[in-house]
C-alpha cells in the first residue's frame, strides 16, 4: 500500500438493511485503544496501493501514515454494492448513508477502538461524510468534509436543470465502472449499471433525487462540522460545502481554500502539512479531547482570489459585504473579441437600446463553444455573448454570493444559460474564473422558503415552458466567490448555452436539440444586472 507501513486486515459487519459490507482497518504499530478515522466510498479499497495522482482521481483518502503516526486508526470502506461489500450501489442515497452508519458503529466498539470516529476524505468521501451524518450514529463524533456536494441534483447532477455530462464519463465509468470491471467485477453486479439510466430517468427534484441529498436533513446534524471547500471545485462541490456549513446546527467552521483545479484539489489534500495545520489539530480536539485551541479560530476563513491571501470573518457572507449592481449594456466595452463585446455599467439604463440577440449553435463552434485561431490557439470567448466593466478605479473585493437577473426571450419553447464570471488583470495574462451558474429557462420557479435576494433557490419540480417572444426575468445563482479586482482590472461577464469543452471539462452539460435564437434585453424596461457582494477596502 503507498506510504502505509503496515498492512491492514478486513473487517465486516451486517447491515441494517442486510447487506454484508466490508472495510479495512489499519492501526498504528504500537498502543491501542485509538480514536478512528473512517472513510467511505465505491473506489474499492484494494485500490489503495495506487498514488495520488490525476490519472488516479478516485484516490481521495488522504495520507493513511500521517494519521496512524499520530494514534488514529484508519478504516476504509467500500460501500453497498461496490469492491468487497455486497448489496445494491445505491450511491448517497440514505440507505447508503445508514450502511455507513452501521460500520461506524461496529468499528467503534471493537477492542482496538476508543469509541470516538471520525470520517476522513475528499470528493465522494466527503459525500459520505455529509450522508453518514445526517444518519446521526452515536459513535459519530465529527465530520471534516473537503471538497463534497450536498445537494446531488443541484450541485452537480442538473446544473441549474441542465443536466451534466461530461462528468457521468470521468467519474462513473472512469472511476468506478471500469475500475470494477478491472478488478474482475462486472458492470451489473451490485446494480452498479443501472445508476446513470436512474438518474436520467429523473430530470426533477423528485423523491429519487431527494434521498440521495443530504442538504434536505443537515439541519438535524449537531456534530462538530468543519467544511473545507476549495475554488477550484466550483461546479461539482463547492456549493454543497458552503450549504453544509450553513444549515448543520452543531459547531462548525467553514475553510475555503486556494487550489486552482481539481488536480490541485487533490495534490492539496495529500499535502501532510495541510493536514497538520488543519485537520489533525481538529481532529486531536474532537476525538481526543485535545485542548489545542482549535475551536477559537475565525467560524470562516477564506482566499482571496487576485490578492493571493487569505482573509477570516464571523459568518458567510462577511458582515460587511453588501450588493453592488452592474447593469448589462449594449455599448461595447473594448475589452474582448466575443459575438457582442457587450458592457458592464454601474448605471441603471436611462434609455431604451436595442437587444443582444444570437443564434445557435454557432457555426465556428469547434470544441464546445471554443473556436481556433489561424494558429491553432483556442479561444473561449469568441462566439459567446459577453459583458465587460471598464476598468477599475480602484481597489475592489467581492467576497460573498452573486445573482444574475437576465430578462431574455426565444424563439423556442426554452432556453439555457450557462453563465461564467472571470477576472481580467490589467497585467495581462489568462483571465481567472472566479464564479458561475447555470439555468433552464422551464425551471426558473423559486422556492420561497429557501430563496433570497442575492440567492436565488429554485425547485426544479416541474417544468414552465416559454411561450415564443415573450420576455421573461430569469434569475441565476451564482456560485460563492471571493476574488479581488484591482485598480485596472476588468469583470467579464460570458452567457451561452453551450460549454467548452477544454475550458469546462469534466462539468460539461449535454447540449441536446437546440435550434434557435435567443435575445437578452437590457434597457431601460428590462435592467438585466450582475449582483454582487462587495466588502469595503
Amino acid at each position: 500500500m503507498v506510504s502505509v507501513a503496515v498492512a491492514p486486515f478486513e473487517t465486516e459487519v451486517r447491515t441494517r438493511a442486510g447487506d454484508l459490507v466490508r472495510a479495512d482497518v489499519y492501526l498504528p504499530a504500537d498502543g491501542g485503544p485509538f480514536p478512528v478515522v473512517l472513510g467511505a466510498s465505491p473506489y474499492q479499497k484494494s485500490l489503495r496501493r495506487l498514488p495520488p495522482h490525476p490519472v488516479f482521481p478516485f484516490t481521495e483518502y488522504g495520507p493513511i501514515q500521517l494519521y496512524l503516526d499520530n494514534g488514529y486508526a484508519y478504516v476504509a470502506m467500500d460501500t453497498p454494492g461496490t469492491g468487497r461489500s455486497e448489496g445494491t450501489w445505491d450511491p448517497v442515497s440514505r440507505v447508503e448513508g445508514e450502511a455507513i452508519g452501521d460500520m461506524i458503529e461496529h468499528v467503534a466498539v471493537q477492542p482496538w477502538a476508543t469509541g470516538a470516529v471520525g470520517m476522513i476524505g475528499m470528493s465522494h468521501y466527503a459525500w459520505s461524510q455529509w450522508n453518514a451524518a445526517r444518519t446521526r450514529p452515536a459513535h459519530l463524533k465529527t465530520i471534516v468534509a473537503y471538497d463534497g456536494a450536498t445537494d446531488m441534483y443541484r450541485d452537480w447532477m442538473y446544473h441549474g436543470g441542465i443536466p451534466v455530462q461530461g462528468f457521468w464519463s470521468s467519474w462513473l465509468f472512469g472511476s468506478v465502472l471500469m475500475q470494477h470491471t478491472l478488478n474482475g467485477i462486472g458492470f451489473r453486479e451490485g446494480g452498479k449499471d443501472q445508476f446513470v439510466y436512474e438518474a436520467l430517468s429523473h430530470p426533477f427534484d423528485d423523491e429519487w433525487q431527494r434521498r440521495r441529498s443530504p442538504f434536505w436533513e443537515l439541519d438535524k446534524v449537531e456534530i462538530p462540522v468543519f467544511s473545507i471547500g476549495v475554488w477550484g471545485k466550483g461546479p461539482l462541490h463547492l456549493r454543497g460545502n458552503f450549504y453544509g456549513f450553513e444549515r448543520v446546527r452543531g459547531p462548525r467552521q467553514l475553510l475555503v481554500t486556494h487550489p486552482e483545479s481539481f488536480a490541485q484539489a487533490q495534490a492539496y489534500y495529500f499535502d501532510e502539512d495541510f493536514h497538520r495545520a488543519e485537520l489533525l489539530p481538529w481532529y486531536d480536539h474532537h476525538l481526543k479531547g485535545t485542548d489545542n485551541g482549535v475551536m477559537d479560530r475565525p467560524p470562516v476563513r477564506f482566499y482571496v482570489n487576485g490578492e493571493r491571501t487569505y482573509r477570516s470573518a464571523t459568518s458567510w457572507p462577511p458582515a460587511d459585504a453588501e450588493p453592488s449592481a452592474f447593469y448589462l449594456s449594449g455599448e461595447r466595452s473594448g475589452a474582448v473579441r466575443s459575438l457582442n463585446d457587450g458592457s458592464l455599467c454601474e448605471d441603471a439604463p436611462a434609455a431604451d437600446e436595442n437587444p443582444t440577440s444570437w443564434s445557435y449553435p454557432d457555426p465556428e463552434w469547434r470544441a464546445g463553444v471554443t473556436v481556433f485561431d489561424a494558429d491553432g490557439r483556442p479561444d473561449h470567448v469568441a462566439r459567446v455573448t459577453t459583458f465587460t466593466t471598464a476598468p477599475a478605479d480602484r481597489d475592489r473585493e467581492f467576497t460573498g454570493h452573486g445573482v444574475l437577473t437576465l430578462y431574455a426571450s426565444t424563439d423556442q419553447a426554452d432556453l439555457d444559460l450557462i453563465v461564467k464570471l472571470s477576472l481580467l488583470p490589467a497585467a495581462g495574462g489568462q483571465p481567472l474564473r472566479v464564479s458561475q451558474g447555470w439555468l433552464r429557462a422551464s425551471h426558473r420557479a423559486e422556492d420561497l422558503a429557501l430563496t433570497s435576494d442575492m440567492r436565488p433557490f429554485h425547485v426544479h419540480d416541474h417544468a414552465e415552458p416559454l411561450e415564443p417572444g415573450t420576455v421573461y426575468e430569469l434569475r441565476v445563482e451564482l456560485l460563492p466567490m471571493s476574488f479581488l479586482a484591482r485598480r485596472g482590472d476588468r469583470i467579464r461577464l460570458e452567457i451561452s448555452n453551450q460549454d467548452s469543452l477544454i475550458a469546462d471539462a469534466p462539468m460539461t452539460h449535454f447540449y441536446g436539440q437546440k435550434v434557435g435564437n435567443d435575445t437578452y434585453h437590457h434597457d431601460r424596461r428590462h435592467p438585466s444586472s450582475l449582483r454582487l457582494h462587495e466588502r469595503p477596502r
